[in-house]
C-alpha cells in the first residue's frame, strides 16, 4: 500500500472519529453527552478518546513512514 492511500485512510479515520464526538457534543445531542459512564460524562470519554486515537494514528504513520524510507 502506498504511503499516500495510508496517510488518506488514516485522515478519514480520525475525522469520522473527531466528527463523531463533535456531534455528540452539540446542542441537539446533550443529553447522549452528559450520559455518565464510570461516573465520567460521555462527552469527556469521547475527548480521551479521540487524543489517544490521534496518538495512536500519528504513531502508525510515522511507523509506515519509517519502513518505507529503509
Amino acid at each position: 500500500m502506498s504511503a499516500r492511500r495510508f496517510a488518506t485512510i488514516l485522515l478519514a479515520i480520525y475525522t469520522v472519529l473527531y466528527f463523531g464526538v463533535a456531534l455528540m457534543t452539540s446542542a441537539t445531542f446533550k443529553d447522549i453527552a452528559a450520559m455518565e459512564v464510570l461516573g465520567l460524562p460521555l462527552a469527556i470519554w469521547g475527548g480521551l478518546v479521540i487524543i489517544i486515537s490521534g496518538v495512536v494514528i500519528t504513531r502508525l504513520y510515522l511507523n509506515k513512514m519509517t519502513e518505507e524510507e529503509q
